[in-house]
């Protein structure tokens, strides 16, 4: 009995002593490397997070914040004991003054926020809103004390809303009105775009962050814009940007297919074995759902090519990166590794290839598949040698190219030929090289091309 006693005490002292703990702080405002504006109080915000202890409606118990400042040029800090703000989500967030009194145009401050639990007598150091730190008394923050613009400027802002579609009010929201979604509305000026005015006075700081807000929606896949008043002129225009930077260029206008193909020999002869391989991605149909088997491929070669069709609807985004998931499990590279290509849309398909744990840009060839030439290899699959002919749809004589490409996109082989009256015509190609190698089994790429189209299509040489 005594032992379970003893225990039940040291995991309660072990539970309470991990809640005692600041799980974390930062998100400090203004950021590190900011201009603060000479004449003005420089107020900085703060967050702290502790498990079960904030978030609510006042500061959490035994937690206090304090604000350290000092010129850069001074070995002594400043200190400013920090006040409760509000609550930001599950977090609390304090807030303390740097006073204008204490800087000029010109100056440096260092700084950095401390927070602290007294009841274990802990402390924490936070980050910033841009990541930067955690900033301590050695490795503190700074601003930069720079004059405020000389006269008047009105600022015209401008945004495009044809990508993700208008939703009013349309509003811009920065550090000049204290991240106020409301206080600044933009109107429309037609084709989706909307424009408004800011008038900033003199003294103000010229640099300024900024976002637009979409019907209460905020720019949320990009940093905060930032804007630096030019003050030469009492007005200033700045271009039309697209909302969250979304240009319809980087979308896709018709269906596209897109033909996967992977090489994994080297892999397989380094130990890894392939019971299935999937690919996960950012782009629909592709996710980063690893631990189940997606967008699977089929084994062409065993132990050495995987291939795979995958339809990219109209509207899909054509900045594709993607992983390899043996086994439905993300061993293929390190976090952020992956590979990339963009969708071609100037054609309804598209032939990419790569390398198992090569990563990066893939190899992608050129399928225009403008029906222009009719082609077929045949055997195909094929053993030995395969017939590869064509027609062309303008049935004339033409002087024509036939060129072979292996996965990775390196011309293999090439054959000029001369069509006959009918647009017509054919070779035979062996499985060799351009110095009569013999290649490996894999996918080969044929392109055909003449003085006015080309086409290319896939074929298969087995061993």
């Amino acid at each position: 009995m005594k032992k379970i006693i003893i225990f039940s005490v040291l995991f309660l002292f072990s539970f309470s002593s991990l809640h005692a703990v600041i799980g974390w702080s930062g998100n400090i405002w203004p950021n590190s490397g900011s201009n603060q504006t000479n004449g003005s109080d420089i107020t900085v915000y703060y967050q702290i997070w502790k498990d079960g202890v904030t978030g609510g409606s006042g500061p959490g118990a035994d937690l206090s914040a304090t604000l350290f400042y000092k010129k850069s040029t001074e070995t002594t800090y400043q200190s400013y004991v920090m006040t409760y703000n509000t609550a930001v989500g599950n977090n609390d967030e304090y807030m303390g003054t740097i006073p204008d009194t204490y800087f000029g145009s010109g100056d440096i401050i260092n700084f950095y926020c401390e927070g602290y639990d007294s009841t274990d007598a802990t402390y924490s150091y936070g980050t910033d809103q841009a990541g930067g730190g955690p900033y301590d008394a050695g490795n503190p923050g700074s601003y930069n004390i720079v004059g405020g613009i000389s006269q008047d400027v009105t600022v015209t802002f401008q945004v495009d809303l044809s990508v993700v579609g208008p939703i009013e009010p349309v509003t811009v929201a920065g550090s000049f009105n204290s991240w106020n979604a409301s206080a600044n509305e933009l109107t429309a000026q037609g084709n989706d775009i909307y424009a408004g005015d800011v008038l900033f006075t003199a003294g103000t700081n010229p640099s300024q962050e900024y976002k637009f807000v979409n019907g209460g929606n905020w720019e949320n896949e990009i940093a905060n814009r930032t804007l630096t008043i030019d003050d030469s002129s009492p007005t200033m225009i700045l271009p039309v940007v697209y909302f969250n930077n979304l240009d319809p260029n980087d979308f896709t206008d018709i269906d596209v297919t897109v033909t996967v193909s992977v090489d994994v020999a080297d892999s397989v002869g380094a130990g890894c074995v392939f019971d299935s391989l999937g690919i996960y991605g950012n782009v629909a149909p592709f996710d980063w759902d690893f631990g189940v088997i997606h967008n699977e491929l089929v084994e062409i070669i065993t132990d050495e090519l995987w291939t795979g069709e995958f339809l990219f609807p109209a509207g899909s985004w054509k900045h594709v990166e993607f992983k390899l998931g043996r086994n439905g499990l993300d061993l293929e590279a390190g976090f952020g590794e992956n590979h990339t290509f963009d969708i071609d849309d100037s054609g309804s398909t598209q032939l990419i290839s790569c390398v198992y744990g090569t990563m990066g840009p893939v190899t992608s060839i050129d399928d225009p598949h403008n029906q222009d030439i009719f082609m077929k290899s045949s055997p195909n699959p094929f053993k030995g040698q395969t017939h590869i002919s064509f027609a062309l749809k303008s049935q004339t004589y033409q002087e024509a190219t036939v060129s072979i490409f292996n996965l990775k996109g390196q011309l293999v082989q090439t054959f000029e030929t001369q069509t006959d009256a009918f647009g017509q015509g054919d070779v035979i190609w062996d499985g060799k090289d351009l110095q009569g190698k013999e290649l490996k089994s894999g996918i080969y790429f044929y392109k055909i091309s003449t003085n006015d189209v080309s086409e290319i299509n896939k074929m298969i040489m087995m061993r």
